[in-house]
């Protein structure tokens, strides 16, 4: 007879999940139930298909609740804002601002706001600029590589070259 697929999951996830690899669960399954009772191909690869066929239920499953969730918030956000609403509307300034936190809360579980940008490189090259500049501009050209620190080559020669444009001739 067959092993229930089921059944079969749970036992290679809770292998899986509490570390062992997907050969080890592999043949602990084929000790523990039989060759004969697994299905055709039996191996870590299986093992693989299953732990995702399980993550992705999990996941499927979540997605819902989050969802019913989701809805529960909104709709409590959106009775704070309509109370606060004929308030906020006569110009009181407490209640405004309640209003305009509710929504930026109900936003922010909507994902309306777009998310925030950091350039760090820009901030990095900038960096550079200045160090390279300050060693320029004491005299000591033979140290501008040194000033650059890590990341030399065709970004640093661009640096360079883009700098040496804005430097006062000696």
């Amino acid at each position: 007879m067959k092993l229930e697929t089921a059944e079969r999951r749970h036992f290679v996830v809770a292998m899986h999940t509490a570390g062992a690899t997907y050969k080890q669960v592999a043949e602990a399954a084929i000790s523990k139930f039989g060759l004969e009772n697994l299905p055709v191909n039996w191996d870590e690869r299986y093992v693989n298909k299953d732990v995702r066929a399980v993550v992705k239920a999990i996941y499927t499953d979540m997605k819902g609740h989050l969802l019913v969730h989701r809805m529960i918030q909104m709709e409590r956000y959106e009775t704070i804002i309509r109370s606060l609403w004929p308030r906020a509307m006569a110009g009181h300034l407490g209640a405004t601002d309640r209003v305009l936190k509710a929504m930026k809360d109900e936003n922010a579980l909507l994902g309306i706001d777009a998310p925030q940008r950091h350039d760090i490189r820009v901030q990095q090259i900038d960096d550079r600029i200045e160090r390279l500049m300050e060693v320029l501009a004491s005299g000591r050209q033979g140290e501008a590589a040194r000033a650059l620190g890590a990341g030399a080559g065709s970004e640093t020669d661009a640096i360079v070259e883009g700098t040496a444009r804005y430097l006062p001739m000696a």
